[in-house]
């Protein structure tokens, strides 16, 4: 392996450590990081690849730079949290069940109107993707293939946000993918089958496919409410 191709492989691999080790506290907000010498040597790179790796951060909200003051680990309100690469670092931890929450709120407010959206203005090409995932969920659930049908859920919940076709939650519809990747390794780490809401997707679909706004919107809201209890997240 070349020089050149190392370098960018050392860098990730020092980004992604220092920033799951504020993740999961080891390095705990606000306290102030490392010497850079030392920082250099438990990461093995150097000062100036450091420096790169200091500058993400900054970027992602997790920690602050200032001169005398050092570096030091922001608190976490001042995270970007829904950073791709913050989520994707966080899938290599034990998932957190008040983030996990927080974003089923999120979902709450955004994925009812999405589907409200899509009883009104999605067309049949449109929604061709929703119902082929909602078609691969009732497959893999009679197969017993959670996994798959985490990845078939995934799909419909971001095949209806662009079927919605606001621009918004378009642009949001890969964010949300990815915090519900997040969110379903809680429920295979609980040992819980996620089949509960299998049905209401379908009700969901079917109120879109009438072209009745409001009975979509309330489906979608009773769908978030079963998965909470499928996230074994409601006490």
């Amino acid at each position: 392996m070349s020089i050149a191709k190392a370098r960018p492989r050392v860098h990730k691999h020092a980004l992604r450590t220092l920033a799951q080790r504020i993740l999961t506290g080891e390095v705990a907000q606000g306290q102030t990081l490392l010497p850079e010498s030392e920082l250099c040597e438990t990461l093995g790179i150097g000062r100036s690849s450091l420096r790169e790796v200091m500058k993400v951060l900054v970027g992602k909200g997790l920690i602050s730079s200032r001169p005398r003051a050092g570096t030091v680990v922001l608190s976490r309100d001042q995270w970007n949290i829904l950073d791709p690469d913050l989520l994707n670092w966080s899938m290599e931890l034990p998932p957190d069940p008040h983030f996990v929450m927080s974003l089923i709120e999120a979902r709450q407010a955004i994925e009812p109107a999405s589907a409200r959206l899509a009883a009104m203005r999605a067309s049949a090409a449109d929604l061709a993707p929703v119902e082929a995932a909602y078609a691969s969920m009732c497959i893999n659930l009679k197969e017993k293939d959670f996994v798959a049908f985490n990845v078939a859920d995934i799909d419909f919940h971001t095949a209806l946000l662009r079927a919605s076709k606001n621009v918004v939650f378009v642009q949001m519809s890969k964010t949300i993918g990815t915090a519900l990747g997040y969110a379903f390794r809680m429920t295979i780490a609980r040992s819980r089958e996620p089949g509960g809401s299998l049905a209401m997707h379908g009700e969901v679909i079917a109120a879109i496919l009438a072209r009745d706004p409001a009975l979509a919107q309330e489906a979608m809201t009773r769908l978030l409410n079963i998965a909470i209890l499928d996230l074994g997240l409601s006490g």
